[in-house]
């Protein structure tokens, strides 16, 4: 687990070192252990390493192939470089010389070419430069685990795990893009290949990007689909117990400390209860003094039963709790308003303490059914066409416009009010998580934003799920899979712990995972009636957990935030959103910012999850200073 940067220019002339050297000093953080450069006329790579696998100088990078044909810029984990060792030696004679993974990326190029990203297992961001080509070969892992940013001019292409390191180049402007400021308004986020930046992106997840003389192409190697032909509950849970045992096994390699980011969730229960018994693997787990939100007891009882150590951090304990929202918004780069950021990033801060490498349930409910907007987007389709979308969409400004503000979880006024905002879109599965909704649209765009007035924020999520064949279930656990994933939960989960040096990994993104998911029926993860996630829960079970775990009601991570917003978090609210919000001018109006929070915090209307919106894009605008 590293950072990389680099930069390619196309007309020749030299990279500059400099450049390259300040890109991967703002990414620092990612790998504190070492540094590496290295240039050849028009192209320089840059690396930053977190010491995991084979801690000797032989694991530094960039990494020159045997022969010097193959430069490799490199963040993520092959979790099946011993298997393409034995088929490289069997196949080309190839002889391994260290235990790093990084070594088999080259040899796997030049034995199968653009071919060998779909052979690897494992999560992934890698640059690659061809020196006989002349060629420039992108790629990142199918699901996106590791992201790869991108900045093309035509006139140069350069790369890095982060935004801020592109942001190093201040050869280069940096100007907010008006709608995928709309789009973080409306999810939270930009989309999975956007940003908030004009002319920088993602690499999409499962993408090659290669560039050379001839031009620049990109194609996708592998994405996720359902063919549900798995029907039997008994013959699927002995399955998926055989595939995940070795799954954890696999991620478990390490030459440094090991741990689990342990919820009261099904998830991470099954990866506590699959680790070997002789390695010494605690868990870690965030306790909320709000009890809606706190999962404590459940998370206690599973440490017990899996004879683990528990490690607490406690949330919201008010000190530093605004520097702490800072730095998460400066580890996420602004682009990510989930809330449960602000846990997570404490929560790595504590678990790096003990460990350099954690283990994740992330994926879960995107692949096994885990949310409750499944059961509602089936509903949906049913009652929907009941009555014209407007009238859904008054019912729903009627609920909100009535309900006050809540320091609940999720009370059931605002269950009621976002099923209705769906009811009220032609893809309700893509509102249920909005956060500004879009009768509020007039009030906080600006002249930026003028043209977006009447485009829907949501209709890339909308295109997400007719892209997908089989029914409603089938269409919203793919669109969730290849859409809010890799754009939420994932960008989250790598920039909260790579902020403090912390690699996560993330069993149930395993490829042999998320293709035995997309096997099961709807059936055997959702059932008519009952809990989600049945087959999980049947698996949980049958490792002699309690049903009091293993029939748990799924909460989230999601912290209190109209508590934070009303206490440690209001000075920085009232700051920015009134007395400074000319800082969003022209993109949003400075009156429509200050009429949102006062509305908010006056109790009258809740509207704190375009608020934590705003606070996420103004303060890391200031910290950038981009206007």
């Amino acid at each position: 687990m590293c950072g990389i940067a680099g930069v390619f220019n196309r007309d020749g002339t030299h990279a500059s070192q400099s450049v390259i050297q300040a890109m991967i000093d703002r990414i620092r953080h990612r790998g504190p252990d070492d540094q590496g450069l290295w240039h050849e006329g028009p192209v320089a790579f840059g690396h930053r390493r977190l010491a995991i696998r084979d801690l000797t100088p032989a694991g530094s990078q960039p990494f020159v192939s045997a022969d010097e044909r193959i430069v490799v810029t490199y963040n993520g984990e092959l979790y099946n470089d011993d298997d393409l060792a034995l088929e490289l030696e069997k196949t080309t004679g190839y002889i391994r010389r260290t235990r790093c993974d990084t070594e088999l990326i080259p040899a796997a190029y030049l034995a199968w070419g653009l071919s060998a990203f779909a052979r690897f297992e494992g999560m992934f961001a890698i640059a690659l430069w061809d020196r006989k080509e002349r060629r420039l070969v992108l790629a990142r892992d199918g699901i996106g685990i590791k992201p790869l940013y991108v900045r093309d001019d035509g006139k140069s292409i350069s790369f890095a795990s982060e935004i801020k390191a592109l942001l190093a180049d201040t050869s280069k402007s940096a100007k907010l893009s008006p709608p995928d400021v709309a789009h973080m308004l409306a999810l939270g986020y930009p989309a999975p290949d956007r940003t908030l930046l004009e002319g920088v992106r993602q690499l999409a997840p499962g993408t090659i990007l290669s560039v050379d003389a001839t031009g620049t192409r990109e194609h996708t190697f592998w994405r996720p689909k359902r063919t549900p032909v798995l029907q039997d509950r008994n013959a699927a849970k002995t399955e998926f117990l055989e595939i995940f045992r070795e799954v954890v096994a696999a991620q478990l390699v390490s030459d440094v400390p090991v741990g689990v980011m342990q919820s009261g969730g099904v998830d991470s229960s099954l990866i506590s209860m699959l680790l070997p018994r002789d390695r010494q693997v605690p868990l870690f787990s965030v306790r909320f003094s709000e009890a809606s939100h706190d999962e404590a007891k459940v998370a206690a009882s599973l440490a017990r039963t899996a004879e683990r150590k528990l490690v607490w951090v406690d949330f919201p304990d008010s000190a530093d709790v605004e520097d702490d929202f800072r730095s998460s918004v400066e580890a996420v780069d602004g682009q990510l308003a989930d809330s449960s950021t602000l846990a997570t990033y404490r929560l790595c801060r504590t678990i790096r303490q003990h460990a350099t490498v954690a283990l994740s349930g992330d994926g879960g409910d995107e692949f096994f059914a885990g949310y409750p907007t499944y059961r509602a987007s089936a509903l949906a389709s049913r009652i929907s066409p009941l009555c014209p979308k407007p009238i859904w969409t008054a019912a729903a400004r009627f609920v909100q416009a009535t309900s006050g503000v809540s320091n609940a979880r999720l009370p059931l006024r605002e269950k009621a009010y976002r099923f209705l905002s769906g009811l009220g879109h032609q893809a309700p599965h893509a509102v249920w998580r909005h956060y500004l909704p879009s009768w509020k649209r007039h009030l906080l765009y600006g002249p930026q934003l003028a043209e977006d007035q009447h485009t829907d924020p949501f209709a890339g999520y909308a295109d997400a799920l007719k892209a997908n064949n089989g029914d409603i279930i089938d269409k919203c656990l793919v669109a969730d899979q290849t859409y809010y994933l890799p754009a939420d939960m994932l960008v989250k989960v790598d920039r909260t712990s790579m902020a403090h040096g912390l690699e996560v990994r993330v069993p149930f993104l395993d490829r042999r995972v998320m293709e035995f998911s997309g096997r099961l029926s709807n059936a055997l993860m959702l059932p008519s009636g009952g809990l989600t996630k049945r087959i999980l829960r049947d698996a949980l079970e049958s490792l002699g957990v309690s049903s009091n775990i293993a029939q748990a009601p799924k909460r989230g991570f999601n912290v209190p935030m109209n508590i934070l917003l009303s206490g440690a978090l209001k000075p920085l609210a009232s700051r920015l959103l009134d007395r400074e919000a000319d800082v969003f001018a022209p993109y949003l109006s400075p009156d429509g910012v200050r009429q949102l929070w006062r509305e908010h915090s006056d109790g009258r209307r809740d509207e704190k999850y375009a608020i934590w919106a705003l606070l996420t894009i103004g303060v890391w605008c200031q910290k950038e200073a981009i206007h």
